[in-house]
């Protein structure tokens, strides 16, 4: 039996790198707004290719929780090779990403808040938090990465499992 989530999750992650070396030399800018959107196209590629391939291994049955698994290994070991790519990146290759990235969060906080009209206050402690706080740090993507797991990880397997998923028939004096 062939390692599926392994080596999706290995192909995944080392795409995400490569998409965001490509975006990174390419344009800044393209980086910080689209490579998420990327991401998510290519995790979801490779959860559901790597529950294909188990599902041609069963002999095309499968049920949720044998789909569940290897859809959501992928994404913990593709989520996790990309979260070390970006904070290498972010930290050592360009600590100046991470100022382009908060004046982007604070001008899209901005105009929001303009939108939900949230107080001048309120609006100044949040900027201020978005200013003071290093979401690239190693504490913080520590932190975030297992919530990453369950949300939106479990969502997105639970979803590819239920959509994949095909129950062998039961056959009566079987």
């Amino acid at each position: 039996m062939t390692n599926h989530p392994v080596r999706n999750g290995l192909m995944a992650g080392g795409i995400l790198m490569a998409l965001s070396l490509v975006l990174y030399v390419t344009d800044k800018g393209l980086l910080l707004s689209i490579s998420t959107l990327l991401e998510f196209g290519v995790v979801i590629f490779f959860m559901t290719r790597a529950v294909s391939e188990t599902k041609n291994e069963m002999k095309g049955w499968i049920s949720f929780g044998d789909a569940f698994k290897p859809a959501w290994l992928t994404f913990i070991l593709a989520t996790t090779i990309a979260t070390v790519f970006t904070f290498i990146m972010m930290n050592y290759v360009d600590p100046g990403l991470k100022d382009q990235i908060r004046i982007m969060q604070v001008d899209a906080f901005e105009q929001a808040a303009s939108w939900f009209k949230i107080s001048d206050t309120d609006k100044q402690t949040y900027i201020d938090t978005l200013e003071t706080t290093d979401a690239f740090g190693i504490n913080s993507l520590a932190f975030s990465l297992p919530f990453s797991f369950i949300f939106p990880g479990v969502l997105y397997a639970m979803v590819i499992s239920l959509i994949m998923k095909k129950e062998a028939p039961i056959v009566p004096g079987t």
